[in-house]
C-alpha cells in the first residue's frame, strides 16, 4: 500500500476499505477501460482528481509527508427541501486539508474552499411546470458552505452546513435560505461506502449518504419577495419534513507527491 493510501486510511477510511480497494486497483487501471455511456459517466466518479484549489504552502512546522488535499464531490442524489424537491443536476466539490498539528501531533481538517453551481429549479419560482426557461419566472439554486463540516468516515457520519442562494430576477443578489449564522446542517448517514476507480485511474471512495433529520429555516435577505418566496418553498420547514439522499466521492492525494521539493516550513 502507498503511503498515500496508507495516511488517508488513517485520516478518513476504515483500514479494510482501504486494502480491499488498493488491492483490485492494480488490476483495474492496467485495463484499458470502455468508454463510458452517457448514463454512466453520469452515475460513476468525477473525470479527473481536480486538486486545484490545495494550497501550496502548509501549517509551519508541517511535514509534507504527513499532509494531504482531499476533495468531496457530490455528482448526484437529490434534496427535499419543504415543497421543492431538488435534483443534483451540478457537482459540489469541496476541498479540504487533511494532517497532523506540527505541535501537538492531533489529527487535523481544515476547509479550504466550495465551489458549486446553480442548479434549475423544476416549476420555477412559481411552482408551475414549464415556466423554469421563462426570465422572470426561472429560479435557480446554488448550494453555498456556510461554516462547518466534519467527515467521518470511519464512523460513516458527515455533519456539513449549507445554504442555498436562490437566483431569480425578482429576488436580487442576497436571497438565501439559511446563513452561517442559521444554516442548514446535514447530519448526514453514510449509508454505503465503496471503492471506484475513476477514467483516470484515481482511486475513490464512493459513499451514499442519507439524512431525514435537518431543518430549514425561512429565506433571508429576499427583501419584499420573501413571503412569495417562502411560500414557493413551504418554508421554514420543520425537522423530518426534508430529506436528502446524496452520491459523492472522495478522494484525495499527499504533499510529499504534488509536491515533491516541498520542505517543513519553518517560519
Amino acid at each position: 500500500m502507498s503511503s498515500t493510501f496508507k495516511r488517508l486510511a488513517v485520516l478518513s477510511l476504515s483500514a479494510g476499505l482501504a486494502a480491499a480497494a488498493l488491492a483490485a486497483a492494480p488490476a483495474a487501471s492496467a485495463r484499458t477501460a470502455p468508454k463510458p455511456s452517457a448514463r454512466a459517466a453520469a452515475d460513476g466518479p468525477p473525470a479527473t482528481l481536480d486538486l486545484s484549489d490545495c494550497p501550496d504552502v502548509l501549517p509551519v512546522g508541517a511535514d509534507p509527508a504527513n499532509w494531504y488535499c482531499n476533495v468531496l464531490v457530490t455528482s448526484g442524489g437529490s434534496m427535499k427541501i419543504g415543497k421543492i424537491d431538488q435534483q443534483i443536476t451540478a457537482p459540489m466539490r469541496i476541498t479540504m486539508l487533511a494532517g497532523y498539528d506540527p505541535k501537538t501531533g492531533a489529527e487535523i481538517s481544515k476547509f479550504v474552499k466550495m465551489r458549486s453551481a446553480a442548479m434549475s429549479v423544476a416549476g420555477g419560482a412559481l411552482g408551475i411546470p414549464g415556466t423554469e426557461s421563462v426570465p422572470l419566472f426561472a429560479l435557480k439554486v446554488k448550494p453555498q458552505y456556510a461554516g462547518k463540516i466534519d467527515l467521518d468516515i470511519p464512523n460513516r457520519k458527515t455533519r456539513l452546513a449549507l445554504k442555498l442562494k436562490l437566483v431569480n430576477q425578482l429576488l436580487g443578489d442576497t436571497c438565501y435560505v439559511g446563513s452561517n449564522a442559521a444554516p442548514i446542517t446535514l447530519d448526514l448517514d453514510l449509508k454505503e461506502i465503496t471503492g471506484a476507480l475513476g477514467p483516470d485511474g484515481t482511486f475513490w471512495v464512493k459513499i451514499n449518504s442519507t439524512d431525514d433529520t435537518f431543518a430549514v429555516p425561512k429565506t433571508n435577505g429576499c427583501g419584499f419577495a420573501a413571503p412569495i418566496a417562502d411560500l414557493r418553498g413551504g418554508l421554514p420547514s420543520a425537522s423530518g419534513a426534508n430529506h436528502a439522499q446524496l452520491i459523492s466521492y472522495f478522494g484525495g492525494k499527499g504533499y510529499s507527491e504534488m509536491y515533491p521539493k516541498m520542505a517543513v516550513r519553518r517560519k
